[in-house]
């Protein structure tokens, strides 16, 4: 009985001991990022490791960022006024183009997988197959069509090449998460509501939908990641200020001839902030959705 507690002490130490590993390996990422937004660029520049300790910190690029005016941005080294002014207007441009994209692409997306999993009709398997396999296809294979078919449209340089794109690829991602949510809500329920008088789209908006509510916020919330983070069409697609999203303001940051850290430290944790700030908030939901489906 003793061999066996003692194997099982070391086991439950070898997992702490990776479970701690696991959290430094993603917290340390984090933390120099602080460091390198605290500490001037005089103290950044040519060093080969990242410090521990920020030295003679300041908040000077955080108040660059979000307080226009406060700071002398010439002392901050290199040409940084632009990428300033181009991380501003990204920050509301990335919030239009994210929230408009899940909200559409998770509203398609909910009702593809309804159809999947509720009808029959011919090709239903090679249509699903169609829908999902669209996904698989590399960005960088339909950069250069894409690119060629919108500048025919006139509309680069704006929101709605990024909107065309990210809706319908949202809807992919939607259509297969809440295909097997629904395929795990009973017809019977249907089936009550229809004998109480509902029709079967009433049916749906209310009995199917606020059962499928944490899958549906799950959907949203991963959604809206995806367009708040997608960097390759925005970078093709936008070209002025008024357009660009905020993965390409951050890539401003790096000059030519030098590299802005103390402000990409700044702008790379404020871009963070919209996710966490959801995930921590809507987290309940997002696990609900993702693993169980069941209904109580």
């Amino acid at each position: 009985m003793s061999r066996v507690h003692d194997l099982q002490g070391k086991k439950k130490i070898l997992h702490r001991i990776f479970i701690i590993l696991f959290c430094l390996w993603i917290i340390l990422p984090i933390y120099f990022v602080f460091v390198m937004s605290v500490t001037p660029g005089i103290y950044i520049s040519g060093t080969r490791y990242p410090a521990l300790v920020p030295r003679e910190p300041t908040l000077n690029s955080f108040r660059a960022l979000l307080m226009p005016g406060t700071i002398d941005v010439d002392a901050l080294r290199g040409d940084t006024a632009r990428p300033i002014r181009i991380f501003r207007n990204s920050v509301f441009n990335s919030t239009v183009v994210a929230l408009i994209s899940a909200f559409f692409g998770a509203l398609f997306g909910v009702f593809v997988a309804y159809s999947f999993d509720r009808f029959t009709f011919p090709g239903k398997k090679l249509t699903f197959l169609l829908v999902l396999g669209s996904r698989l296809v590399a960005a960088v294979t339909l950069a250069v069509p894409l690119f060629t078919l919108f500048r025919e449209w006139g509309i680069l340089d704006s929101y709605l090449p990024l909107l065309l794109l990210y809706i319908p690829f949202n809807m992919c991602w939607a259509a297969l998460i809440m295909q097997n949510y629904f395929s795990m809500i009973p017809e019977q329920l249907e089936e009550a509501a229809l004998i109480d008088g509902c029709s079967k789209l009433g049916a749906f908006f209310r009995v199917i939908l606020p059962t499928a509510r944490p899958g549906i916020v799950a959907v949203l919330i991963i959604t809206f990641l995806f367009s708040w983070g997608e960097f390759l069409y925005a970078l093709l697609f936008t070209m002025s200020e008024s357009a660009r999203t905020l993965p390409v303001a951050l890539s401003m940051f790096i000059g030519e001839f030098e590299i802005a850290y103390q402000l990409l430290g700044a702008a790379l944790l404020l871009s963070v902030i919209p996710p966490v700030v959801l995930g921590v908030i809507f987290q309940k939901y997002i696990i609900t959705g993702l693993t169980s489906g069941t209904i109580k």
